[in-house]
């Protein structure tokens, strides 16, 4: 149980968006980004999440209502 956790933990760890977004903290705290640019690369990876979230809807609402057409 243990290790699947962490084995999900090392898998979200290592997805681009959240390496992008460590990137741009680290670049941060080191001074060669700015606030307004990391506010910028925050963002654009919360609207990334938030678009594929309802992309993933979207597919997943289409398909169960040509499913209950299909079988009235």
């Amino acid at each position: 149980m243990i290790g699947f956790r962490f084995t999900r933990l090392i898998e979200k760890l290592l997805s681009v968006k959240f390496v992008i977004f460590i990137v741009a903290t680290v670049l941060l705290c080191c001074g060669v980004l700015g606030g307004a640019e990391w506010l910028t690369v925050a963002l654009t990876v919360i609207a990334g999440r938030e678009f594929q979230k309802f992309k993933d809807f979207k597919f997943t609402r289409k398909v169960t209502s040509e499913e209950s057409l299909g079988s009235d």
